[in-house]
């Protein structure tokens, strides 16, 4: 009985383990379009090595079942237009793709599936300004091989970028880091251009007097 008890117990231990160990071995890659107002859509796409699934459907935080993640991004902010689950045999890797629009970016971490990051969206001096904080995940970075797994984030902003600590190209901005990145808080920081800012309705109220001043002393000279 006690042996018995003792191979359980190692079992356990060995499942825990590599759940542990498995947790982290997943590419992500995540496309969003930003709106002024905050609102925007995304493309999700993550993808894994089919040997990883001997123990379920999930992967850690990941799911690979369409029901499944398709709960894990929606909520009241969040509506999941599409869910795709795909096997590619070529390199024996199970794919898994969603789409989905958001009202508010700021309260994106309503759904779970967004809990490893803090977003805020707001006006700053120079125009509005997107932070989204990828969250310390030390469990994902020392896992082995860690390193091999990558991460990209790529944003279409709603005007001009003014600053950012990514790789801007025109209107979009692209983060790239591995699963060992993740053993400190990442920040993802982009500054655009307002529409319709303070310069801009300076120049127009400059514009419109310039105009008006014309036309008051085109009259003038006719008189003359």
């Amino acid at each position: 009985m006690k042996n018995r008890f003792k191979l359980m117990t190692v079992l356990s231990a060995l499942i825990f383990a590599v759940s542990i160990y498995l947790a982290g071995c997943v590419n992500y890659d995540q496309k969003t379009t930003l709106k002024e107002d905050g609102s925007g859509s995304m493309k999700i796409h993550y993808w894994s090595g089919m040997k990883n699934f001997s123990m379920g459907t999930a992967l850690g935080k990941f799911e690979f079942d369409e029901s499944k993640a398709k709960d894990k991004y929606k909520s009241g902010n969040t509506e999941v237009t599409s869910v795709k689950v795909e096997d590619v045999l070529e390199d024996s890797t199970k794919h898994v793709h969603v789409e989905l629009t958001f009202k508010d970016i700021n309260k994106l971490s309503d759904a779970k599936g967004f809990d490893g990051a803090k977003v805020t969206w707001k006006d700053v001096t120079d125009g509005k300004e997107l932070k989204y904080i990828l969250l310390k995940d030390s469990s994902a970075a020392k896992q082995m091989g860690a390193s091999d797994y990558k991460i990209t984030y790529e944003f279409t902003m709603p005007s001009e970028i003014v600053s950012t600590n990514g790789i801007k190209d025109g209107q979009n901005v692209k983060y790239s880091y591995t699963l060992a990145d993740l053993g400190k808080d990442i920040e993802l920081t982009t500054v655009v251009k307002k529409s319709g800012g303070k310069f801009c309705g300076l120049f127009g109220i400059m514009m419109g007097t310039m105009i008006i001043g014309l036309a008051v002393y085109s009259q003038k000279k006719r008189k003359f």
